[in-house]
């Protein structure tokens, strides 16, 4: 009987975990939705943790969310989407993997276009929504082998 129990407890978790990790993949989503509908740097501090910790290529980390917010360039000109490829959640935490596009306009107003991975870590919310702990990026060739 004990070993019922331990299995459909078993099973029970890992249901939650799909969901969990389902919403989770949704939230992200919703974030680059986000973005595409109101700016990037207004999109990464409403989906930001109050800890929220932002690496960036050859400088020091950003920590907290006011020194995010001091810490933000102007984003006119510039655009960001991106995808989840996989997610997963284990109780209040959880992270995303996934590609992202960076469009930028150039002096002569055509686009730049820049690729690369990410990995956001996230943190379950009193009120049960996510919010990202860190966000971490890195340049890549562009994953379709496309220029």
């Amino acid at each position: 009987m004990a070993v019922v129990l331990l299995t459909f407890a078993e099973c029970t978790q890992n249901q939650n975990n799909e969901k969990e990790t389902e919403a989770l993949l949704q939230t992200d989503k919703d974030f680059n939705t986000y973005c595409s509908q109101h700016g990037v740097n207004v999109a990464f501090l409403q989906f930001a943790d109050s800890s929220v910790i932002e690496s960036s290529e050859g400088a020091l980390p950003i920590m907290g969310k006011e020194a995010f917010r001091k810490a933000q360039k102007d984003d006119s000109g510039v655009k960001l989407t991106w995808g989840p490829a996989r997610g997963e959640v284990s109780g209040t935490l959880g992270y995303t993997f996934g590609w992202w596009k960076l469009f930028t306009k150039g002096k002569s107003g055509n686009d730049t276009v820049y690729h690369g991975d990410y990995v956001n870590v996230w943190k379950k919310q009193k009120d049960g929504s996510w919010k990202y702990l860190i966000d971490i990026g890195n340049n890549t060739p562009d994953p379709e082998g496309k220029k």
